[in-house]
């Protein structure tokens, strides 16, 4: 219990209180807390959720995470399991495996803050949106069984619309955002054969397949939902 709110008020107090750089405030001198709280609410808001959410998925101890709970709520290749619980399609994205893989997401949100500064709180969650379920057929690239879960995918969208969300990005400039993704996904992927030994009992895997389509998602809408 004292972890999980430690690490919500961490969390909210660090948005709430770093403020834009120097730079972005002589123009607005008197710019206050709440006016800062006010431009980055949809990331405090996305990461308190599932931090909210992996308490209640370790039965409220923040450390270790229900293992049968996780499997049902995880998007699986399955399709006898995947029948048992269709909704899958949409909790395995607020679910984490562990307290690390929690803490990775959290801290992408709320680098991602950065985006909704300069494109609104709907901007935000159109990506964030499109991201995670742009990841969501990764799963059909497994052979084996899988549980995957986590809001990955989106978080690497937002990261890809961060640099992408530009009107006058050339064809060239979004084709090489695109291979640029690939490629860092790749090289994940490479780090993660290497260390396969080390994968827990709910074989919970990195989904850097997931991470990819869900940048790819972000920059296709970026490309033809552009930023008014």
């Amino acid at each position: 219990m004292y972890l999980f709110i430690l690490t919500l008020i961490v969390y909210v107090s660090s948005l709430t209180l770093i403020k834009p750089a120097p730079s972005s405030l002589k123009s607005c001198q008197n710019y206050s807390y709440s006016d800062n709280f006010k431009r980055v609410w949809a990331s405090i808001f996305s990461g308190a959720l599932i931090i909210l959410v992996f308490f209640l998925t370790t039965n409220f101890g923040f450390i270790s995470i229900d293992e049968n709970l996780y499997k049902t709520l995880a998007l699986k290749n399955n399709m006898a399991l995947f029948l048992d619980w269709p909704a899958q399609l949409v909790s395995h994205l607020f679910i984490h495996g562990n307290l690390i893989h929690l803490v990775s997401n959290v801290v992408g949100l709320g680098m991602a803050s950065v985006y909704e500064r300069r494109v609104g709180a709907k901007r935000y969650f159109s990506v964030l949106l499109i991201g995670s379920l742009a990841s969501i057929p990764s799963v059909l690239f497994y052979s084996e069984n899988v549980f995957i879960g986590g809001i990955s995918g989106g978080v690497f969208g937002l990261a890809a619309a961060y640099f992408t969300d530009e009107k006058d990005l050339t064809l060239k400039e979004w084709l090489l955002a695109i291979a640029l993704f690939l490629v860092l996904a790749a090289l994940l992927a490479f780090d993660s054969e290497n260390k396969i030994n080390s994968q827990d009992e709910l074989n919970i895997q990195i989904d850097h397949i997931g991470h990819f389509l869900g940048a790819l998602g972000a920059i296709l809408y970026c490309r033809f939902v552009p930023l008014r």
